[in-house]
């Protein structure tokens, strides 16, 4: 995907969120009725069976609740996070975006990373001769206590200078033991409903 395939409107965001899961596709109403999907100034999804006359919003339920940011300037976003292009003067001056709210996204997309990483699978990273850089981070800290409300998390992580292997894991805390020498393992796994844009995104 290019910049050029990013889309224009509300309903062309919206549409290629759903092709990726981001969006569910079909929603049901609390009486278990088929609901759908309204374009206009507002996005939501209705039932039509005259009794029930449900509304939901769009957000609801998703990743994007709570988050005020048009659909198209989020996927513009996550494009450009995908190109490391997501600095607050830039973000800013290019996609109209505050600067706490770049600070919120730039944490959150972290965090999805972080934890897509710290799933299932695993296998050992480094050997006899090989390099293995060590670091810590801790993902999702808000600045002056603004911004979406997401949980602060340690991530530990490995990368092997010479295979590029890497290896992250949460802790619950700075005091945890973290694994070493033989025990140095690359987590992989289930794959997170956002990374199926990303890798389109990077695969350009």
């Amino acid at each position: 995907m290019g910049i050029w395939d990013l889309p224009a409107s509300e309903k062309d965001a919206v549409e290629l969120l759903q092709g990726y899961g981001i969006i569910p596709n079909e929603r049901t109403c609390k009486n278990s009725h088929k609901m759908k999907l309204y374009f206009g100034k507002q996005i939501f999804w209705k039932c039509n069976i005259e009794e029930c006359n449900q509304h939901l919003g769009v957000r609801t339920g998703t990743w994007f609740k709570g988050s005020r940011i048009s659909f198209v300037t989020a996927v513009h976003f996550i494009y450009c996070w995908c190109k490391e292009l997501t600095s607050i003067k830039f973000c800013a001056e290019e996609l109209g975006i505050a600067d706490k709210t770049v600070i919120d996204w730039n944490n959150y997309m972290r965090w999805i990373c972080a934890l897509e990483m710290d799933e299932e699978e695993r296998k050992q990273i480094g050997d006899e001769g090989l390099i293995v850089e060590i670091d810590e981070s801790l993902f999702v800290k808000r600045k002056n206590n603004t911004g979406r409300v997401l949980p602060q998390q340690w991530v530990f992580g490995e990368i092997c200078r010479e295979t590029k292997e890497t290896f992250l894991v949460t802790v619950p805390n700075r005091r945890r033991r973290y694994p070493h020498g033989k025990n140095l393992r690359k987590y992989q796994g289930r794959k997170h409903y956002l990374f199926g844009l990303l890798e389109r995104i990077q695969d350009k």
